[in-house]
């Protein structure tokens, strides 16, 4: 009877462990892990600001925000989204207007999110506009490049 007793444990403690990895626990490669505060990356994320990083005057907080070249040419940021899909893929545009003439600024590749909220862009684009950036809740900062010079957006769900 201590045979078979010993026996049915060994067989559900089995059971079990064998259960608990068959449903999880494992990464999956091709979808970004979740960030930070609301547990889930993906979205579409709206541009709340730009600021430069480079040699540019002007800037202020939110959107529209205009810049000018040492030429004086004004860079305008007029709005743009940041898409993260749950597949691992993402999808920027950027709509704005250089010298008074409109121009979208877009960017697209895959993208991955570590444990710490740390995002690395990888773009499909030879001349690529996101790098790096960080997700904080529901916000992602990203480091961007327009025309040359770096900027920082900042993106809201």
């Amino acid at each position: 009877m201590r045979t078979m007793s010993r026996f049915a444990s060994r067989l559900l403690l089995g059971l079990i462990v064998a259960g608990a990895a068959a449903c999880g626990g494992g990464s999956d490669a091709t979808a970004p892990s979740p960030g930070p505060g609301d547990g889930q990356a993906s979205g579409t994320y709206a541009l709340t600001g730009v600021r430069s990083l480079g040699n540019l005057h002007g800037g202020g907080t939110g959107i529209p925000v205009t810049f000018t070249d040492g030429a004086g040419r004004p860079l305008v940021f007029e709005g743009g989204t940041l898409t993260l899909g749950a597949d691992g893929v993402f999808d920027l545009a950027v709509q704005a207007k250089f010298n008074g003439s409109p121009t979208e600024m877009t960017d697209h590749g895959t993208y991955t999110v570590s444990g710490g909220g740390t995002i690395d862009f990888d773009s499909e684009k030879s001349s690529p506009r996101l790098s790096t950036g960080s997700l904080a809740g529901h916000q992602v900062k990203a480091f961007s490049q327009f025309g040359g010079i770096p900027f920082e957006i900042t993106t809201v769900k």
